[in-house]
């Protein structure tokens, strides 16, 4: 049994291993995506806002306080306070005084007292107000001393006696303590007031009043000791006026005197204005809430006046313009005494050119350049493109974040206006009015805008000039090569030197249409054919060539005679360079100053004693102005080489009649013009450029089949073999 079972299990292995391993499980469903990150984790920067700067916003609201009613209950403003008045009257006519004491003694206060014999007489006594308690009994010491007659109090009694006889007993010591006023400034202040045989004195210790003398004497100080020593803000209403800038004390000046003005001599006196420097505040304290009313009217007008005047800083952040360049143009328009900004070559010359101003020097620049592989007419490699503005110059000033805006500024006025460029931040900070940050924003709503670009088709080319063209391309095209128009600036005043023609009626053809019928009748290479994407104002450079170098200077040292020879080489660019800087405007017109130069090393020419090459250079430099689309050419750069070659056996060459049959003599005269066809293409929108974009995409694979055509043709019959090849890539 155990014998069949081992082959079973073996044949079930085999079948196992010969099975096919399963194809992978196809993934469907939307492909993965990360996990968002969590609120924790993410982290976001805070938003450009421009505004005024955080901690500048406006001052807190006055904050006031009114005075309380003699109940204790709290006024509305305006609410005017009353005193509580007495409910005692007294009507004697000839009354004799024992019964004027019994009745207010006895009667009214209810106290114990005591007639002497001597004391008599009659008193007269109305009043047309009622009396308070505490008025009743200095009525009746004043009473009792119209007959000679005073009250004594000693232990719990009232003695009425003559004032002959009262000697030291009316003579006392009291003791008033205070609550609010100071001793000592209340004893200075109530000494004049001492009557005869009377003494005042303070014990600032205890912050108390020591008087003595008769009854009515310090009856008298203590009536003028509480009349001093009252609350001073019981009553009264008080407000809190805050200083948004500048000092509190000027402030407080200028508040009280617009407050006298407002409420007269008796209302100024009833209202005082505390200036408080430490909380940047005036306190406001007067008897009547509506003095509280009149301050506050006056306070709105007052702040808001400072309000516009008073300066603060504002940041405004920069969409589509530099720092620098911002900064220089509003610097020029609102601090013309105050310049510090270093801006551009662009923008600086864009100002003088407003103003009229044409003096000042342009700071020293520096460019870079992307290398690209291409084919140079020297027969190197290199080539370079760029579309960059020039870099701001390098400035060895200090930084105008930390010194004055001027280096030869006298002022210490720090609150004048002033405009620093943020240029890590592309902001423009202004410490400035809030009228002036108006201005300020408007303008900058007019500068800081998208800028326009231009597109550049150029075409560069040598055309030999045989044939038709012996008197030149522009004879050529007007005599009828093909349907332009010609133009020697004519509808142009930006141009002092117009070498070329405009061709128009053509649109972006214009060039290869020219380069066609040019073609026809003779040869034609093209050096160059950029299309270049450049800001308006802005420089654009191409550059295609080498850089050689040559001998500058050589020095050997004159101490022996074995010292080195030190020379010394530079570099010049040569090739193919051009550089057009556009100005659009607001016709669509654009207005380039074009520079171009075709140089090289000439292989003929040397100079005797210099072992250094020499250039030969072909320049074009000009100020166009031609409508967007148009093409405009610039020519009559010709150049003419003659070049004589004998050829044969040495020596027998040179002979007589016999060098005929064993040389060859060849005179060669080859004229050359350079021909530089450039058309504008004004991009105003971020679409245009995107059009722009994919339509030089869809070249691209044209461009791909070059190579393979060019394989396709023979090395020898074609006077041009790109002919052939242009001719098919246009079909």
């Amino acid at each position: 049994m155990r014998k069949t079972q081992l082959p079973c299990l073996f044949g079930l292995l085999v079948l196992a291993s010969c099975h096919s391993a399963p194809p992978p499980v196809a993934l469907t469903g939307a492909p993965l995506t990360p996990a968002p990150l969590s609120a924790k984790g993410s982290t976001s920067s805070a938003p450009r806002v421009s505004g005024p700067v955080a901690g500048q916003s406006a001052p807190p609201s006055p904050a006031a306080s009114y005075g309380a009613l003699a109940t204790g209950t709290s006024t509305n403003p305006g609410t005017a306070q009353t005193n509580g008045q007495g409910n005692i009257s007294f009507n004697f006519a000839d009354t004799d005084i024992r019964t004027v004491v019994a009745e207010i003694l006895g009667n009214i206060l209810h106290v114990n007292y005591t007639i002497d014999p001597g004391v008599s007489g009659t008193v007269t006594l109305h009043t047309v107000t009622p009396l308070t308690l505490n008025q009743v009994l200095p009525t009746l010491q004043t009473l009792l001393a119209q007959n000679n007659a005073v009250l004594v109090h000693t232990d719990g009694l009232y003695r009425v006696m003559p004032a002959s006889d009262s000697g030291g007993a009316a003579a006392q010591t009291q003791v008033i303590h205070l609550r609010y006023a100071s001793a000592t400034q209340l004893a200075a202040v109530l000494q004049p007031y001492v009557a005869k045989g009377g003494k005042l004195a303070a014990d600032p210790n205890s912050n108390a009043i020591v008087i003595q003398g008769d009854p009515e004497t310090r009856a008298a100080l203590a009536g003028l000791v509480s009349a001093f020593d009252v609350d001073a803000l019981a009553g009264q209403s008080y407000e809190l006026f805050p200083v948004s800038s500048g000092d509190a004390k000027e402030f407080a000046s200028a508040f009280t005197t617009a407050l006298g003005k407002q409420a007269g001599s008796k209302g100024a006196a009833a209202v005082s204005v505390v200036p408080l420097d430490r909380i940047s505040a005036v306190l406001v304290i007067a008897k009547s809430n509506n003095y509280l009313n009149d301050a506050a009217r006056i306070y709105a007008v007052i702040n808001k006046v400072q309000m516009e005047t008073v300066r603060s800083w504002h940041v405004f952040y920069l969409r589509n313009s530099r720092a620098n360049d911002a900064a220089y143009l509003l610097q020029q328009a609102f601090t013309p005494d105050n310049v510090t900004a270093q801006p551009t070559a662009a923008a600086k010359q864009t100002v003088s050119d407003m103003m009229g101003n044409n003096s000042n020097t342009t700071p020293p620049t520096s460019t870079s350049s992307a290398e690209s592989s291409s084919t140079s007419i020297s027969g190197g490699t290199g080539g370079g493109s760029e579309s960059s503005p020039p870099n701001s110059a390098n400035t060895g000033s200090a930084s105008a974040l930390l010194g004055p805006l001027t280096s030869n500024s006298t002022s210490t006025n720090t609150d004048q206006m002033r405009i620093i460029p943020d240029t890590q931040n592309n902001a423009v900070m202004v410490y400035a009015t809030a009228q002036e940050d108006d201005q300020i924003a408007g303008m900058l709503s007019k500068i800081d805008i998208q800028p326009l670009q231009v597109q550049i088709d150029a075409t560069i080319a040598e055309v030999d000039l045989t044939g038709q063209l012996q008197y030149g391309t522009q004879f050529f095209f007007k005599s009828g090569g093909i349907n332009a128009v010609l133009s020697e600036s004519t509808t142009s005043a930006l141009s002092t030197s117009f070498p070329g023609f405009v061709l128009s009626g053509h649109g972006s053809d214009a060039a290869p249409l020219a380069l066609s019928a040019l073609e026809a009748v003779t040869k034609v290479r093209v050096l160059s054919s950029p299309e270049l994407m450049v800001l308006d104002g802005q420089t654009a450079s191409l550059k295609v060539g080498d850089s050689v170098p040559y001998l500058t200077q050589t020095s050997q040292s004159t101490v022996t005679s074995t010292s080195d020879v030190i020379q010394s080489i530079n570099y010049r660019d040569t090739g193919v360079i051009m550089k057009v800087t556009p100005h659009i405007g607001g016709d669509g017109l654009v207005t380039m100053d074009i520079s171009q130069e075709v140089s090289g090393v000439s292989p003929t020419l040397t100079t005797t004693g210099i072992d250094s090459p020499t250039f030969t250079e072909r320049t074009v430099t000009s100020r166009v102005a031609i409508q967007d689309g148009q093409t405009i050419g610039l020519a009559g750069l010709i150049s003419d080489n003659d070049s004589n070659k004998n050829e044969g056996l040495p020596w027998i060459k040179n002979v007589p009649v016999l060098g005929a049959l064993f040389g060859t003599q060849t005179n060669k005269r080859v004229r050359e013009e350079l021909l530089v066809l450039i058309t504008p293409h004004v991009v105003r929108n971020q679409q245009q450029a995107l059009d722009l974009t994919q339509d030089m995409e869809q070249q691209l694979p044209n461009a791909a089949l070059v190579p393979g055509a060019l394989q396709s043709q023979p090395f020898t019959g074609s006077a041009d073999p790109n002919q052939k090849v242009r001719a098919d890539l246009t079909k």
